[in-house]
């Protein structure tokens, strides 16, 4: 059943303008843009935390390498060797070990102070003067016997301890025969070794566990978690976790993240969206009301007035006074029913008003027989009296109202009576130019009996002596009827007035149906017939031929003429 109401209509347009990109927006935002934003964010998360894992991994990898360049380089060594074979004195030996120590490691961000001993005289301790005095000291008063005791068990391995919280990395120093002789010690610069682990903790505001080889979170065991990212459901955080083993370190490390920091913004952008929604109802509660109340309700009156005119009611006018287009829609349409009812009892009483003149014409129309017999009488009295010259002029002022009068109703006639109103025409016009004036007919046998619309060349005769020869004081007219193709051509040139721009002017407008202050009345009274009886297939025109002359041109088809009207019974 096809809904008609207009209301029902833009409640069900509003509604599924407001359910269908909701539901469509809430599948999309539900299945794939918060899935995708998910993985993103967590994808993100895990590339942060691999990156941050390679670059600390390099700075250990770094840490180590300078530490075993002590032992390849030999320098260091061979100064505890030396020392230990008492080939080398105390002063000697720190003079050797503090110049090694200070070009190889005071500069390296990586480590806060560098130190060795022999190995036959451990508190013989040698460390970098130029930035490492305050760690050494802290080193040597708390740490170093515990290094010391370590190296016993150390072999060619190095090793992260941690004293508080510093670290160190340590380091037995042996020569070519495998032979121990001493021990390197470097203070480890937390700050710059885990400093990509640092950044990601402050980028994600995560809390960062790390172990490195026994120092740090010890009490954590790494290799029991699982690696990468992991949801705990139970818990508020997430966690990421890092693990690498080494022969000379065990790296591990746990980012924890509040999952409100992770997915906040999804949680966010989720409210708001909903709250949109939500806050979609009362607006498109507001925009119904607004379109019931300014459109539909309007047209619901527009609809009943016009059944209540339909019905017979007329005048009848709507309240409708607003400033938009419904506004002057509902002022026009009372306005157009108050016309409307007036111009019908105008129209009623003039009605009455031209039956009564009808009845009073009829009564006192001469019969046009009595005209044609007083013509006729008068002719024959100038005949028997010997005026050729007046019976001519009754003869041809006959035949024009014979025309004019269009006798018996006729509206289309054969071209031969058109032939005999364009002589009689002739014969009036050449009494009144005499020799200043010269006329031709020509018309074609074979298109005689076409039929053409009643006073159709008559008033292009009329129009060529106004316009042309009268302006010019005489000339000549040339009429030619002949038959082109399916149709009759009629032609009527003047060799009068030229044309002019304002005549042209003149002339267009009449045949487009506007005589422009009643110039050309006969040309536009000519084109409105025959487009009234042929539609667009006759054609008129006029314009000037090759020897100066007005030539007015009219082609009407044959064969499709319209029917001869028959006589108005009596």
């Amino acid at each position: 059943m096809r809904v008609k109401s207009i209301r029902f209509q833009i409640l069900a347009i509003v509604l599924v303008c407001y359910l269908a990109p909701t539901l469509l927006l809430g599948q999309y935002m539900g299945v794939v843009f918060f899935t995708d934003l998910r993985e993103k964010t967590e994808a993100a998360l895990s590339s942060g935390a691999e990156h941050a894992r390679t670059m600390t991994l390099q700075n250990v990898e770094r840490a180590i390498t300078l530490t075993k360049d002590a032992t390849y380089d030999g320098e260091l060594t061979s100064a505890c060797a030396a020392y230990n074979a008492s080939s080398l004195s105390d002063t000697g030996f720190l003079r050797a070990a503090r110049s090694y120590v200070e070009r190889k490691y005071s500069r390296e961000r990586l480590f806060t102070f560098a130190a060795c001993f022999p190995l036959s005289n451990p508190s013989l301790l040698v460390y970098s003067r130029s930035s490492g005095y305050e760690q050494a000291l802290t080193y040597q008063q708390g740490v170093h016997a515990r290094v010391a005791a370590l190296g016993e068990t150390l072999d060619t391995r190095c090793l992260f301890i941690q004293a508080g919280d510093a670290v160190y990395l340590v380091r037995n120093l042996y020569n070519l025969r495998l032979e121990r002789e001493g021990m390197l010690v470097l203070g480890v610069n937390r700050t710059a070794m885990l400093e990509p682990l640092d950044e990601l903790a402050r980028a994600w505001d995560a809390q960062i566990d790390v172990r490195l080889g026994e120092s740090g979170a010890a009490d954590i065991d790494f290799e029991a978690l699982p690696l990468g990212l992991s949801d705990v459901e139970k818990t508020d955080d997430i966690t990421y976790t890092m693990l690498a083993r080494d022969r000379d370190y065990l790296f591990g490390a746990r980012m924890r993240v509040s999952k409100e920091r992770v997915y906040g913004e999804m949680r966010a952008f989720r409210s708001m969206m909903t709250g949109l929604f939500l806050l979609l109802v009362p607006v498109m509660a507001l925009i119904v009301w607004y379109v019931n109340r300014r459109i539909v309700r309007p047209i619901t009156m527009l609809s009943d007035a016009s059944r209540r005119i339909e019905a017979g009611e007329l005048g009848v006018t709507v309240p409708m006074h607003g400033g938009d287009e419904l506004g002057d829609l509902g002022r026009a349409f009372s306005n157009m029913s108050t016309r409307i009812a007036n111009l019908i009892d105008k129209t009623y009483k003039e009605e009455i008003a031209l039956r009564d003149a009808r009845i009073q014409a009829m009564q006192s129309r001469i019969n046009p027989h009595f005209i044609n017999n007083a013509l006729e009488s008068i002719n024959w009295q100038a005949r028997i009296e010997g005026s050729e010259t007046i019976s001519a002029m009754v003869e041809s002022l006959s035949v024009l109202l014979n025309a004019s009068m269009a006798r018996g109703n006729r509206r289309m006639v054969p071209l031969s009576e058109e032939a005999e109103v364009v002589r009689a025409y002739f014969y009036f016009i050449r009494l009144r130019f005499g020799d200043r004036l010269t006329v031709e007919a020509s018309f074609d046998e074979q298109a005689m009996d076409a039929v053409v619309p009643l006073m159709t060349i008559q008033p292009l005769l009329e129009n060529a002596v106004e316009h042309g020869i009268a302006p010019a004081g005489g000339g000549e007219i040339l009429v030619y009827c002949r038959r082109q193709g399916e149709g009759l051509l009629i032609e009527v040139a003047n060799g009068g007035k030229p044309l002019d721009q304002s005549d042209r002017m003149r002339i267009d407008a009449a045949l487009s149906g506007d005589s422009q202050g009643g110039h050309h009345l006969g040309l536009s009274n000519i084109a409105s017939r025959l487009r009234l009886i042929y539609g667009g297939r006759a054609r008129i025109g006029v314009a000037q031929d090759a020897r100066g002359r007005t030539v007015a041109r009219l082609l009407l088809p044959l064969g499709q003429e319209a029917a001869q009207e028959k006589p108005e019974e009596k």
